[in-house]
C-alpha cells in the first residue's frame, strides 16, 4: 500500500524497505532504507515533519508509536469553570490545563496525579485535597489555599508563588521548590501536621 504524501519542504521521512515516499520536488517512489523514529534527532524535527514522520510510519510498523503527543488545553480553558464547586469528589480523570477555575472549590477533592498545568486557580480552595503527584506547573497561585492540602510529590515549577493563600496543615513533602519560592512560603510561618500524613508543614518546607 503507498505511504501517505507529506508535502513539506526540506523534510525528508524514513519508511521500510518495501514501501515508497514521495518527495515534495518530484513526485517519484524512491525504495528507502529502514530507520526507526528512535533513531531520528526529534529535538530538530519540526512539528510539521514529526507529524510527517507519523502518518507515514505510525501505522506501518509496532516498534513505532501510532501518534506523537500534543499538548492540548481543557474545557475550562474554553468555557470559564471560575465559581465551580467540585467538592468531594474524586477528579482524577480529569484535566484543566490552561484552564480559568478562578475561585473554584476543590475542598476535599482527590486530585492526585491531575494535571493543572498553566491554570488559572486565583483564590481557588483546596482545602484538605489530595493533590499527590498533582502537576500544577506555571499556574497562577495567588490567594490560593491550600490548608490541610497533600501536595507530596506535585510539581510546582514556573508556577506564580509570589502570593499564595493559607497553607497551614499542608505537605510539601518531595515537591521541588525554587529556594526563593520556599523561602516566601516559610515566611508565612505555617503550623500545623497534614491530617493524612501528620508531616508538619514547616518540616516539609525545611523552615528553620
Amino acid at each position: 500500500m503507498m505511504s501517505p504524501t507529506c508535502l513539506v519542504s526540506n523534510v525528508r521521512v524514513f519508511a521500510s524497505a518495501g514501501q515508497t515516499v514521495r518527495s515534495s520536488s518530484k513526485q517519484q517512489s524512491v525504495p528507502q532504507p529502514v530507520i526507526r523514529v528512535d533513531d531520528l534527532p526529534r529535538r530538530a524535527l519540526s512539528l510539521c515533519a514529526a507529524t510527517c514522520t507519523a502518518l507515514v510510519l505510525g501505522a506501518s510498523s509496532p516498534q513505532i508509536p501510532t501518534a506523537l503527543a500534543i499538548p492540548q488545553t481543557s474545557e475550562c480553558a474554553t468555557n470559564s469553570c471560575d465559581d465551580n464547586d467540585y467538592s468531594g469528589k474524586d477528579l482524577t480523570d480529569q484535566y484543566y490545563t490552561k484552564g480559568s477555575v478562578k475561585r473554584a472549590k476543590f475542598v476535599n477533592s482527590n486530585l492526585a496525579g491531575v494535571t493543572l498545568f498553566g491554570a488559572d486557580l486565583t483564590e481557588a480552595d483546596f482545602t484538605g485535597a489530595d493533590l499527590t503527584n498533582a502537576n500544577i506547573g506555571q499556574c497562577n497561585l495567588t490567594g490560593t489555599i491550600f490548608t490541610n492540602a497533600n501536595l507530596s510529590g506535585a510539581i510546582v515549577s514556573g508556577a506564580n508563588m509570589d502570593d499564595v493563600g493559607n497553607i497551614d496543615g499542608s505537605d510539601w513533602t518531595d515537591v521541588i521548590v525554587r529556594k526563593d519560592v520556599n523561602d516566601k512560603l516559610c515566611a508565612k510561618g505555617p503550623t500545623g501536621e497534614n491530617p493524612v500524613t501528620g508531616n508538619p508543614t514547616a518540616m516539609t518546607l525545611f523552615c528553620d
